[in-house]
């Protein structure tokens, strides 16, 4: 009878319990994120890094330069500037004269600096003259320059360099540029990043079209500030072309005004945000570096080492062997295998973690699953877009390409802060698009926007093109 009293009051507890170890392990759950099992960024660890698990195999070799590497130090220049001479004329022991008498030998000792830096001031001087016989004035034509004081091609493309490639604030900017003896306003600094962004309309949509017609691209996105309000750099990147796009939106609205995405029909990189999942004429490939890192997720926190680990082993020896083919892609009769196996570890982990079934009369709806099941039914359900890169030779391990052309705008975030307006931050991106493209195909940035600011130089739209 007494048992009868306190069993509902037993079962409450109980039930209050389990609620609470649950709230306790999403906490902890929470606490446990870092850079090594998810995609939050080393920056953001809190206290002592985690220890890295590396996915390498060990050599046996000591750290560093190894025996017989040869070091890289300096070479002297076969062509200096400017060369002193010093010469022996004299025997100090007996008097004789050495002025005739050949070296035994010449050492070499260079010194490099840099020159006095000041910037070179051309004046062009344009006669007006009156007609002596029709008093009517004329002003001698030829003179390329507009206004009575304009900075030259090198001095624009210099401050949009700092801007656009190493972030340099605008006061520092201002400050560095003085060293030239050139003094700019923050005005004068737009008005170069305005100018440029005018000049690139042509080369943003031939970038954008050389990245749709390329075989393999590479797409992603990540937050910056504009005005305090959270809005998106999206990158359409390959191996020689980057296109960069600031929007409000992360989705299809970005996608669309970009306008790369809707038409490319090739390989398609990307993490497995949904609205990638709505361009069904590109060969989709999901980055396994996302994969790897949940996996270790679920060994940490939730024990699943058995089946994990593993499969983590074993995306690692497929990529290994597609980067080892000569053909980019593993074996056919080697594919089968790996598929094989990975399906069993796949019904091995979720024979371990079975999905949760709705209570009965509850059918509509999605049933909220664990994270380590949510990431087995990604992993069973999407395969082929896994292990695209062992069956596509133009397909990669990661989505890598994307999130290295990204980091750099988060460098800048980081360095000075969003964007005040989205105009300045469109203009910055366009600009951003051209530097960072350039240096892809190993141009000189620099030089580049000197002919991007140089009128009648078209010779930079070549960059946008792809290579014969």
């Amino acid at each position: 009878m007494l048992v009868d009293l306190f069993m509902p009051f037993c079962e409450a507890q109980q039930a209050i319990i389990e609620e609470q170890r649950a709230t306790i392990k999403k906490l902890e759950d929470k606490l446990a994120i870092n850079s090594r099992n998810s995609s939050k960024p080393p920056s953001k660890d809190e206290h002592k890094p985690p220890k890295a698990r590396s996915l390498r195999k060990k050599t046996g070799k000591s750290a560093g330069g190894q025996a017989g590497h040869l070091g890289q130090g300096h070479k002297l220049s076969d062509n200096p500037d400017e060369v002193f001479e010093y010469s022996v004329d004299i025997c100090e022991d007996c008097g004789r004269d050495l002025s005739k008498v050949l070296p035994d030998e010449i050492l070499q000792k260079q010194v490099e600096d840099i020159p006095p830096l000041r910037t070179i001031i051309t004046e062009h001087q344009v006669e007006i003259k009156t007609c002596p016989c029709c008093a009517t004035r004329w002003q001698a034509g030829g003179c390329p320059v507009t206004h009575e004081f304009e900075y030259g091609p090198r001095v624009k493309a210099i401050s949009v360099y700092l801007s656009a490639f190493q972030f340099i604030p605008a006061l520092r900017t201002k400050q560095m540029l003085k060293v030239f003896g050139v003094e700019l306003s923050t005005g004068t600094l737009d008005n170069f990043r305005r100018s440029a962004n005018r000049e690139l309309v042509d080369f943003i949509e031939k970038l954008r079209t050389s990245i749709i017609s390329s075989g393999a691209a590479f797409f992603d996105e990540t937050g910056i500030k504009v005005k305090g309000i959270g809005h998106w750099v999206h990158v359409a990147a390959t191996s020689l072309f980057s296109l960069f796009l600031l929007h409000r939106k992360r989705g299809r609205e970005a996608h669309a005004e970009m306008n790369v995405l809707p038409e490319y029909q090739g390989i398609l990189h990307r993490d497995d945000y949904h609205s990638y999942h709505n361009y069904p004429e590109a060969t989709h490939s999901l980055c396994n570096a996302h994969f790897l890192r949940d996996l270790i997720y679920a060994i940490d926190r939730d024990g699943q080492s058995e089946w994990a680990d593993p499969l983590i082993k074993l995306l690692v020896k497929i990529k290994e062997q597609s980067e080892a083919a000569a053909t980019g892609v593993v074996d056919v009769r080697w594919q089968g295998r790996h598929r094989k196996r990975y399906r069993e570890l796949i019904t091995a982990g979720l024979k371990k973690n079975p999905p949760r079934v709705k209570k009965d009369g509850k059918i509509k709806g999605r049933t909220a699953q664990p994270k380590t099941v949510n990431l087995l039914l990604r992993l069973r359900d999407k395969e082929d877009e896994v292990l695209r890169f062992m069956t596509h030779a133009g397909a990669r391990f990661d989505n890598n390409q994307a999130e290295r052309d990204l980091r750099m705008n988060k460098v800048r975030q980081k360095v000075s802060g969003g964007f005040r307006s989205a105009k300045a931050g469109a203009e910055f991106m366009n600009v951003r698009s051209f530097v960072a493209t350039a240096i892809k195909r190993q141009a000189d940035p620099v030089e580049e926007l000197v002919r991007l600011f140089t009128p009648g130089n078209n010779e930079y739209m070549r960059l946008a093109e792809h290579p014969e």
